[in-house]
């Protein structure tokens, strides 16, 4: 498509909506597009304005009467109606006038009807106007605050973090010029977001006259939690005088250090893998992507295993940097997920050797939910082989062969049936063969990117094993130019 063809689809697209809301009774004036849309039996009359970003993006609708439609959730805090949610974007479906005006009809009988199965959305800081102050606000869990006043104080990378309750805030001093005082109150279950100081006073249950203290300087933060249908959220604004003398708030950019936004981004299954205890032997590229992996998505208990010290070479496929050069994998590894995740460093243990007895393999097997051996080193996958076999209980190898080429993960002994089929290893005849000093094996030319996807599988299979739900009993080869075999 030429610059030309795409200014003629915006351009056509948008005058195929305009004709779309003429033959709707629509008309256009200085604000936009108004006319009628249906509400039950009666109609009201409605503004439609259509953004430059037509038709990428969706055009906006308001009551000509803001007061028309009763205030929700689901309105903006100038009055718009909250029509196209950022998971309903497929197809630009707007384009069409009549998709679009039948949306807005949907959107009176749903708020008319008291928004019947409604998305509890925790998003009440569009509902402010934001601040200057584009500092990161950050909070830990607040109920243990609330009611009370808390300091916050200057952290890493242009953030203000929770610092402390305070009795009451201290006056303004030099001393604490770069401190912010603040207090929390829980504001309960809000069936309608408020919008200005008299909607936050009415929904309060703080016994103090916030007021007074924000009018007297000695409080400008204002820290809110709530519920909506039995979800928890929170947010930080700032708070101050306007210059009619009024109480201004505005949203400031906050979030929560607490664990609940990490265990939700981590899947729905983190709190059941938060239970599980995993080894992972070999923490060379793909055995420190699978350690990061397999935290990231809940387990909090590891062993990690490794003899060897992190070189300059290792960094570029390596989870670590080149700041842990000289340092064992296994310490260097372990101090990463302690920093990244905030994992117990007691829930990490360390080991600076590989699996080389039948003793230490049982041990090993017999301590944790499931053993992951990154080694490619044909011995330890042997010996753990062997030894699952014998206790009935089984460990994931997972390898990258054909410098890079070939994705290996094995169940060892498979859940069920037969072995996957061997796969060649082979170095191309055409590239030259690399050694690096100190190394009688030949380096591999593997890409970083097949190491982090070879983690990613391994950790899929792992994840899956488990929860008892298995990807493949017997595990997976992939030819990452053509996908699974």
């Amino acid at each position: 498509m030429s610059r030309q063809d795409f200014d003629d689809f915006v351009a056509h697209a948008r005058l195929h909506f305009e004709e779309g809301l003429i033959r709707a009774g629509f008309r256009e004036e200085n604000r936009g597009w108004s006319g009628p849309v249906p509400r039950g039996d009666a109609v009201v009359e409605v503004r439609i304005a259509i953004p430059r970003g037509f038709p990428f993006e969706p055009p906006k609708a308001s009551p000509m009467d803001l007061e028309a439609a009763p205030w929700s959730w689901h309105r903006e805090l100038d009055g718009r109606l909250c029509l196209v949610a950022d998971d309903d974007r497929d197809g630009l479906w707007w384009r069409e006038a009549p998709a679009f005006l039948e949306h807005v009809a949907a959107w009176f009988t749903a708020a008319d009807s008291g928004w019947p199965d409604d998305r509890p959305d925790l998003d009440l800081e569009r509902y402010f106007l934001e601040s200057l102050d584009t500092r990161l606000y950050l909070f830990p869990d607040l109920e243990p605050y609330e009611n009370s006043y808390v300091r916050f104080r200057s952290g890493q990378n242009g953030t203000m973090g929770l610092a402390s309750r305070m009795e009451k805030p201290l006056k303004p001093t030099k001393k604490f010029r770069l401190d912010r005082f603040g207090y929390v109150v829980h504001l309960g279950d809000l069936r309608v977001p408020p919008r200005c100081w008299s909607d936050v006073v009415r929904a309060t249950n703080a016994r103090i006259d916030l007021e007074r203290a924000i009018r007297g300087n000695r409080l400008d933060l204002l820290a809110l939690c709530y519920e909506r249908a039995g979800q928890q959220g929170a947010l930080v604004l700032e708070v101050g005088k306007s210059p009619e003398g009024n109480v201004e708030m505005r949203r400031l950019r906050s979030a929560s250090t607490g664990p609940a936004p990490t265990l939700i981004r981590s899947g729905p299954i983190a709190p059941k893998l938060a239970e599980k205890r995993v080894a992972i032997v070999g923490l060379g590229a793909i055995g420190s992507y699978v350690a990061d992996m397999v935290v990231r998505a809940g387990v909090r208990k590891l062993t990690l295993l490794d003899g060897d010290v992190m070189k300059p070479g290792n960094t570029v496929r390596h989870l670590l940097s080149a700041e842990t050069v000289g340092l064992p994998k296994v310490d260097a590894v372990r101090n990463e997920l302690v920093r990244r995740h905030g994992i117990s460093g007691e829930d990490a243990g360390v080991r600076g050797a590989l699996v080389l007895t039948d003793q230490s393999a049982y041990e090993l097997l017999q301590n944790h939910d499931l053993v992951i051996d990154a080694t490619a080193a044909f011995p330890v996958t042997a010996l753990l082989h062997a030894a699952a076999e014998a206790e009935g209980l089984h460990v994931i190898s997972v390898a990258l062969q054909n410098e890079g080429e070939t994705l290996r993960i094995d169940v060892l002994p498979p859940l069920s049936g037969e072995s996957l089929p061997e796969s060649n290893n082979f170095h191309r005849t055409s590239a030259a063969v690399n050694f690096e000093a100190g190394c009688g094996s030949p380096v591999s030319p593997t890409p970083p990117f097949a190491v982090v996807e070879a983690a990613a599988v391994a950790v899929r299979h792992a994840v899956g094993i488990l929860v008892d739900r298995p990807l493949h009993p017997a595990g997976e080869v992939r030819n990452l130019d053509r996908g699974a075999e």
